[in-house]
Formats: structure tokens, sequence, C-alpha cells
């Protein structure tokens, strides 16, 4: 009987931590998905596949569209709180690879102090690097 107890604690336990890593996803792999995702959940989103992807292939990373997307809500004592989420595509894995200091860059000048403690670094799956909140990286899928 212990043994038995054991193996159901053991698949209750994994069955949660895959529920738990599955909910914290990344954001959709196709730019235009990404954005009707995010429009969807009530984000402003911008998708640029022209200026900032020209200034980066310029400086050599070979960047395909760029998703941003910004929504302001309140949290229970009434006080604004600014959800984000940036999202680079690239060509392929290693441009994305190339271009992840350049990303932390901007990264940095997008995070604020007020939601540090929720915020997502730069990311890259594949050849997509994004970053942001954790509700604006989920909406985003």
């Amino acid at each position: 009987m212990k043994h038995f107890v054991r193996i159901l604690c053991l698949a209750l336990v994994l069955t949660l931590l895959s529920v738990t890593l599955l909910g914290c996803g990344k954001p959709a792999k196709d730019p235009a998905d990404a954005k009707a995702a995010l429009e969807e959940a009530g984000y402003v989103v911008s998708k640029d596949d022209r200026i900032v992807p020209a200034v980066f292939t310029g400086l050599g990373y070979n960047l395909t569209s760029v998703v941003s997307g910004t929504k302001i809500n309140q949290d229970d004592a009434g006080n604004a709180v600014v959800d984000h989420v940036s999202i680079y595509y690239f060509k392929d894995k290693d441009a994305a690879t190339k271009a992840m200091d350049k990303v932390k860059e901007y990264e940095a000048a997008d995070k604020s102090e007020s939601n540090k403690d929720n915020w997502v670094v730069p990311t890259q799956s594949s050849a997509m690097i994004y970053y942001g909140t954790k509700a604006a990286v989920k909406a985003a899928k």
C-alpha cells in the first residue's frame, strides 16, 4: 500500500509540474498570430516588418519582424500597472543567437522598477527572442 501511495504522489507531482510549465509558455511563432492574440487580449499592438528590421539587418542581425504590445491595468490599490511584451523574429536561430546582446540593450530600456518581479528576461526560442511581463508574454500565445 505504501508503494502505491508513493507512486500516486509522484504521478500527481509530475502532472502538476507539467501543467505549470505549459502555462508559462512562449509567444506564437508567427508574428501575425502573436499580434492577433495580443489584440484579442486588449493590448495596443504594433507590428513592424520594415523600420526596426532594416536597422537590425543593417547591423548584420537579419531581423524579419518585431511585435510589441502594451496594456495598462489597475492593481487592487488602484495604481496603474503596465503589461508589455516585445517579440523579435529573426530569419533563423543563428541570427537570433547573434542578436541576443543587442536585444538585451533594448530590454534594459523597456524594463521599469515597478514590474521587475513580474518580468521575463530576454529569452530565445529558436529564431525568436522575447521579453516583457509574464501576463503579456502569456497573452501573445
